[in-house]
C-alpha cells in the first residue's frame, strides 16, 4: 500500500500557516483597542518619569479631645512625593482602603493591591501646586488630615469612618493607601500603595525587634594570585559608598541595631581607600557603645557553620573564629562580653550543633523555613516568640535558646529597589501588623530582622527605616542579645529536616585539610609572626565562605597552593660540583633566602657512595642571609663523580621546603686501592727476582758445561 503521509505533510503546514496568520491578525484586531489603552498610560508612564515614595509620617497618633469638649482636632498624614518629568496638568489622588484585619490580609494588599469599596477618595489635587519639601528636592509634600469620622467629602480629608456612629470606636490599625498620579484627562500615569499606620498613643507592649546589620561585601578571589596580599580583592567603590553611607546613617542615630561585620570586609575596606577607612573608624565608634549598639563574634568570613562541622573540619571553625577575633581587634571593633548568638542563613541540620559547640554558644538565629510547622495553641498568626530548639550531637541530644528570622518580612529589604522609601513603609507596616495581631498581650513578643544574603543598604531606605523605628509607639528596637534575654520563651520546636543538613564536598574538605596542614608546616619554619602568615591564613579562610560555589572554593585553595609555593620557592640550593682530594673532608652545602624573613628548617644530606656522621646527615640550620652556608664532614667510599641529595624541610619534617643535589669529585686513593697496588708491587718484585736468579743459575750451568764439552771433542 502507498504511503500517503508525506503527500499529507504539506498540505498540512499551509493550513496551519494559514490558522496561525488568522489568529495573529485576529488578536491583534481584538486586543488592539484594550491594549491601546495600557500601552498610551505605559508610554506616557515612560515619558512621565519615576514617582517614588520619598518620605511620609511612619504613623500617626491619635489626637485628645479638648478639656473644655468638643471634638479631637484632626492629626496629619505626610507624603513626601518625587514625580520627575511629571507632565504639565498633572493631578495627585489618595485614596484610603479600610483597616486590614490580618497580617495575611496586608500580605495580599502588598501583593495584589487593595480590593474592596475606599473609605475615602481624596479630589483630584494638582501635582504642581504642592509645596517644595524643604531640604528634600524635587520632592513635594502633600498633608492630608486624618479624622475618626467618615468623610464627608469637603476637602481633602482621609476619614478613617471608626468613630460612632459609622465605626465602632476602634481605629487603631493599618490602613493601605493608593497613591495616583493622573495625566491631564485623568488617566492613570503612576500608582503605588502605602500604609497609614494609625495608633490611639504608645503601646504599653510594644513588639520588640532585632535588626541585625550586615556589614559584609562579597568574597572576591584572585584565580592567579600575585602574592599573599593579591589573593583577596577590594570591593567595588560604589559598595564602599553605599556602606560608608549606611554607617554613617547608624552612627547619627539612637536606634539600638546588631552589627554582623565580617573582618574580611574590614580589612578590604582598609585597602579600598579613604571611604572604606572611614567605615572601619565610624564602626569602632559604633561598637563602643554595648547598651545601644551589638557587634556579635564572627568568624573571618561568612560560612556554613554546619557544614564545616559536618564535613569534620573543627580546626577550620576554630580557625576562622580566631582570625575574626584578631582582625575585629586590630580595627579596634569591640564585641560585647560573652558569647554571642550565632546567625544562620542558610539550611540548618543537626550537624549545627557540634559548630556551635565549637563556637561556644548555645544560642542560635535560624530561618523560619527551617522549622517544623507547630500548632501551639499561646501563639496565634505570626511567631514572636523564642523558643528551644532540639538537636542531635553525635549521638546523644541537645538543645538551644533559638529565634526565627521571618522569610516575609526579610524580604521586604529587596522588595522594591525602585522605591526604597516605599519599601522601608511595608516594613514598618508590617511590623505594625505583628503588634496589632496581640496588642495588649502581657508576654514580650518579638521579631528578628535579617536583610537576605547579598543586600546592599539604599541610604534612602535606611534613612526612613530608622526614622520610623526612632520612638516608634508600637515597636521597640532591640540588640540580639536583649532580644534573647527579654523575649517570652514559648515551647521546644524542631527543625522540618532531621538529617545533618549541608556537608562540604568530600573532595574539597580534603583539600582544605591538607592546606591547613602545609600551612601549619609552614608556620614552624618561619620564625616569629611575619605577615605572611596571617596573609596565607586570611586566604585559606576566604576560600570557605558560604557565598562562594564549590567550583570557586575549590580555586580558591589551589590559588592558596599556589601562593604558599612561591613562597617556598623563595628557599632554593646553590648547584656546584666538589671536589676531594683526601678520602676525608668538607663539603660546603649553600642555601640562598629570596624570603623576606627567617626560615628555620632540618637539613638531610644524603648519598650511597658516602659515610655520614649523624650530626653531619640532620642538623637544623637557620636561614636569615641571602646566602647561607653550612659545612658537611663526609667520608668519600670511591673516587670519581658522586651526587649528594641535600634536602630542607620543617622542622618536623612533614614539609619540603626545598631539594637539592651536589656533585662531589673524589680524587684520592683508597687504603684499599693501595694495599692492592703494594700487594701486586710485591708479587711483581718476586717474580722478577725469582726469575732474575734462575736466569743467573742457568747461565753458570751452560758456562760449566762448555770446556767439558771442547775436551771431549778430539
Amino acid at each position: 500500500m502507498r504511503d500517503r503521509r508525506g503527500e499529507r505533510a504539506p498540505c498540512r503546514a499551509w493550513v496551519a500557516g494559514w490558522l496561525i496568520l488568522l489568529a495573529t491578525l485576529a488578536v491583534g484586531a481584538i486586543g488592539g483597542a484594550e491594549a491601546g489603552g495600557e500601552a498610551g498610560a505605559s508610554q506616557a508612564r515612560h515619558a512621565s518619569g519615576a514617582f517614588v515614595l520619598d518620605a511620609q509620617s511612619e504613623w500617626v497618633v491619635a489626637p485628645k479631645a479638648p478639656r473644655s469638649g468638643g471634638s479631637a482636632p484632626p492629626a496629619h498624614f505626610d507624603l513626601a512625593l518625587t514625580a520627575r518629568g511629571a507632565p504639565a496638568g498633572a493631578t495627585v489622588e489618595v485614596v484610603l482602603y479600610p483597616r486590614l484585619r490580618s497580617r495575611y490580609a496586608f500580605k495580599n494588599v502588598v501583593r495584589n493591591g487593595p480590593r474592596g469599596n475606599p473609605l475615602t477618595s481624596i479630589a483630584p489635587i494638582a501635582y504642581g501646586s504642592l509645596e517644595p519639601r524643604p531640604r528634600s528636592a524635587p520632592a513635594v509634600s502633600l498633608d492630608l488630615p486624618v479624622v475618626q469620622t467618615a468623610s464627608t467629602g469637603a476637602g481633602a480629608r482621609l476619614g478613617l469612618a471608626c468613630a460612632p456612629p459609622t465605626g465602632a470606636g476602634t481605629c487603631t490599625g493599618v490602613y493601605p493607601v493608593v497613591v495616583e498620579l493622573q495625566g491631564s484627562g485623568g488617566k492613570v500615569l503612576h500608582r503605588f500603595t502605602t500604609f497609614l499606620t494609625y495608633v490611639a498613643g504608645r503601646s504599653a507592649h510594644p513588639l520588640e525587634l532585632s535588626w541585625i546589620v550586615p556589614i559584609d561585601t562579597p568574597v572576591s578571589l584572585s584565580p592567579h594570585p600575585s602574592g599573599p596580599t593579591s589573593g583577596i580583592g577590594p570591593p567595588s567603590a560604589a559598595v564602599t559608598s553605599a556602606l560608608e553611607a549606611t554607617v554613617a546613617q547608624l552612627r547619627s542615630s539612637a536606634v539600638p541595631v546588631t552589627l554582623d561585620v565580617s573582618p574580611e570586609t574590614l580589612q578590604a575596606l582598609a585597602r579600598a581607600g579613604r571611604g572604606g577607612r572611614a567605615v572601619d573608624t565610624m564602626l569602632a565608634d559604633l561598637s563602643t557603645n554595648h547598651k545601644s549598639d551589638q557587634v556579635l563574634a564572627s568568624p573571618y568570613v561568612p560560612v556554613d557553620l554546619g557544614a564545616l562541622a559536618g564535613a569534620g573540619e573543627p580546626t577550620e571553625i576554630v580557625a576562622q573564629m580566631a582570625a575574626g577575633a584578631t582582625v575585629l581587634r586590630h580595627f579596634h571593633v569591640a564585641t560585647a562580653s560573652g558569647p554571642s548568638p550565632w546567625v544562620q542563613r542558610g539550611i540548618v541540620g543537626n550537624d549545627i550543633a557540634t559548630g556551635l559547640a565549637e563556637v561556644g554558644t548555645n544560642q542560635l538565629v535560624l530561618p523560619d523555613v527551617n522549622l517544623a510547622s507547630t500548632t501551639n495553641a499561646t501563639n496565634v498568626g505570626t511567631w514572636t516568640s523564642t523558643f528551644t530548639l532540639a538537636l542531635s550531637r553525635g549521638g546523644s541530644s541537645a538543645s538551644v535558646q533559638a529565634a526565627e528570622t521571618d522569610t516575609w518580612l526579610d524580604g521586604q529589604f529587596t522588595s522594591l529597589h525602585k522605591d526604597p522609601a516605599l519599601a522601608a513603609i511595608q516594613l514598618l507596616a508590617d511590623l505594625a501588623m505583628v503588634h496589632f495581631e496581640r496588642p495588649n498581650t502581657a508576654a514580650v513578643r518579638g521579631m528578628v530582622a535579617l536583610p537576605p544574603a547579598r543586600w546592599i543598604a539604599n541610604p534612602v531606605f535606611t534613612r526612613v527605616l530608622l526614622d520610623g523605628l526612632s520612638q516608634n509607639p508600637v515597636v521597640q528596637p532591640v540588640t540580639l542579645s536583649r532580644f534573647f534575654s527579654s523575649v517570652t520563651a514559648d515551647g521546644a520546636r524542631q527543625l522540618a529536616n532531621s538529617g545533618p543538613g549541608p556537608v562540604l564536598e568530600r573532595t574539597l574538605a580534603r583539600a582544605v585539610s591538607r592546606a591547613r596542614v602545609r600551612l601549619s608546616n609552614f608556620d614552624e619554619a618561619v620564625s616569629g609572626r611575619p605577615s605572611v602568615l596571617f596573609e596565607l591564613d586570611d586566604l585559606l579562610l576566604a576560600t570557605e565562605a558560604e557565598r562562594l560555589t564549590p567550583r570557586r572554593q575549590a580555586a580558591g585553595v589551589a590559588a592558596f597552593e599556589h601562593v604558599l609555593g612561591a613562597q617556598l620557592g623563595l628557599i632554593t640550593f646553590q648547584k656546584s660540583t666538589v671536589t676531594l682530594t683526601a678520602r676525608t673532608g668538607w663539603i660546603p652545602v649553600t642555601i640562598e633566602s629570596g624570603a623576606p624573613y627567617t626560615v628555620i628548617g632540618s637539613l638531610s644530606v644524603s648519598g650511597n657512595k658516602f659515610v655520614l656522621s649523624p650530626k653531619s646527615s640532620r642538623r637544623t640550620v637557620r636561614l636569615d642571609h641571602a646566602t647561607n652556608v653550612s659545612r658537611v664532614d663526609v667520608l668519600a667510599r670511591t673516587s670519581g663523580d658522586s651526587p649528594l641529595d641535600v634536602t630542607l624541610t620543617s622542622p618536623n619534617g612533614r614539609l619540603v621546603i626545598a631539594r637539592g643535589l651536589i656533585t662531589v669529585r673524589s680524587t684520592a686513593t683508597s687504603v684499599v686501592g693501595v694495599a692492592l697496588t703494594v700487594v701486586a708491587l710485591a708479587v711483581l718484585l718476586v717474580w722478577w727476582a725469582r726469575t732474575w736468579r734462575l736466569g743467573r743459575r742457568n747461565r753458570r750451568l751452560r758456562r760449566s758445561c762448555e770446556p767439558a764439552r771442547g775436551a771431549a771433542a778430539p
